[in-house]
C-alpha cells in the first residue's frame, strides 16, 4: 500500500484518538433525544463497536506477553492472525455502517435498510435453542418485535419491489437482508465497499485475504507459520494497519456526517482533519498504485 511520510502505526494512534474524541462529543446521548433517535443511537453503537475491534488491534500490535500459563511463562508474541481476522470484523462494521445508516438517499431507502438490518439480525436470535425461561421470554418479546418490523416493511415501496424468496430471506436469519430493488438480487460486501469509495484493492483483495485468516485458510496458516520462524509477524500484521487508518480515517468522516456535535470535534482539528483526508485519499487510490 502507498504509505504517508508520517509513520503509519503512529498515525494509527493519531486516527483513533480522534475517532474517541469524535465519539465522545456524544455521551450521554440516547436514543430519546432527538428525531429518528433510535436508529442514530444503533448507528452510535455500531461505531463503539468498531472501536472495539480497533483498539484490541492497537494492543495486540504491541505483542501479547503470557502470564498466567506456566507452561508459557514470559511467552511474548504477536498474533498475527487475530489481527487480521479483527481487521475483517472493523471492515464489515464501517460497512454496515455505510450501507444502513450513512449512505441512503430517500426516506423509503433509508427505512428499508434500516428495518431489514434489525429484522433479520432478531430473525437469526429466534433460531437460538430455549435452555433457559429467560431465553424464552426474550425470544417471545423479539418476536413482537420482528412482527412490527414485518408489518413496517410490507408498507415500504423498495421491499415491495423485492422477490418474494428475496423478502423470505430476510427473516430467516441467517444474514441475507441486503437485497437490491426491483428484485435484481443480493448485495455483497465488495458491492458496498465500493459504493463507500474504497478501492478494487481493498473491496475485493484485502477482504479476501482477511477472510483467509477468519476462515483459517491453508495459506493464511503457511503465512503465520513462516512468519513466526522468521520472527517477521511485525511485517506480516502492517497491510491491516495500513488497512486499519484508511477505515478508521472513513468512519470519522462518515460518523461525522451523521452526528453534528461530532462534526464540530473535526473541524476543530485542522491536523487531525488533513489525516482523514489524506488516508480516505490513499483508500481511494490504491488501485493506481499497485497497477
Amino acid at each position: 500500500m502507498a504509505q504517508p511520510k508520517m509513520d503509519h502505526n503512529q498515525e494509527y494512534v493519531i486516527l483513533l484518538d480522534l475517532l474517541a474524541r469524535v465519539n465522545n462529543a456524544n455521551k450521554g446521548f440516547s436514543s430519546s433525544d432527538i428525531s429518528d433517535g433510535e436508529r442514530l443511537w444503533d448507528a452510535h453503537c455500531l461505531v463503539n463497536k468498531f472501536i472495539g475491534h480497533a483498539l484490541t488491534i492497537l494492543y495486540l500490535s504491541h505483542s501479547t506477553i503470557v502470564q498466567d500459563l506456566s507452561s508459557f511463562k514470559r511467552l511474548k508474541f504477536i498474533d498475527s492472525a487475530s489481527i487480521d481476522v479483527l481487521t475483517r470484523a472493523a471492515m464489515e462494521a464501517f460497512l454496515v455502517f455505510h450501507y444502513v445508516f450513512f449512505a441512503p438517499a430517500t426516506v423509503e431507502e433509508k427505512d428499508y435498510r434500516y428495518w431489514a438490518y434489525e429484522a433479520a439480525g432478531i430473525a437469526e436470535r429466534q433460531n437460538f435453542p430455549i435452555i433457559t425461561e429467560e431465553t424464552r421470554r426474550t425470544l417471545d418479546n423479539d418476536k413482537v418485535v420482528l412482527d412490527k418490523l414485518r408489518d413496517k416493511l410490507k408498507s415500504n415501496a423498495i421491499f415491495q419491489s423485492l422477490k418474494d424468496g428475496e423478502k423470505g430471506q430476510i427473516f430467516k436469519g441467517k444474514g441475507n437482508w441486503k437485497w437490491k430493488p426491483d428484485g435484481k438480487g443480493a448485495i455483497y460486501w465488495h458491492d458496498i465497499a465500493i459504493d463507500a469509495g474504497l478501492s478494487e484493492m481493498l473491496a475485493k483483495h484485502m477482504y479476501s485475504h482477511l477472510c483467509g485468516y477468519a476462515h483459517s485458510g491453508s495459506m493464511s496458516v503457511l503465512q503465520t507459520a513462516q512468519a513466526l520462524l522468521n520472527k517477521e509477524t511485525g511485517q506480516l500484521i502492517q497491510s491491516s494497519i495500513d488497512t486499519m487508518n484508511i477505515l478508521v480515517a472513513n468512519m470519522i468522516q462518515e460518523y461525522c456526517g451523521l452526528f453534528p456535535k461530532a462534526n464540530t470535534v473535526l473541524i476543530g482539528d485542522l491536523e487531525g482533519n488533513e489525516s482523514v483526508k489524506l488516508y480516505i485519499e490513499i483508500g481511494r487510490h490504491l488501485d493506481d498504485v499497485t497497477r
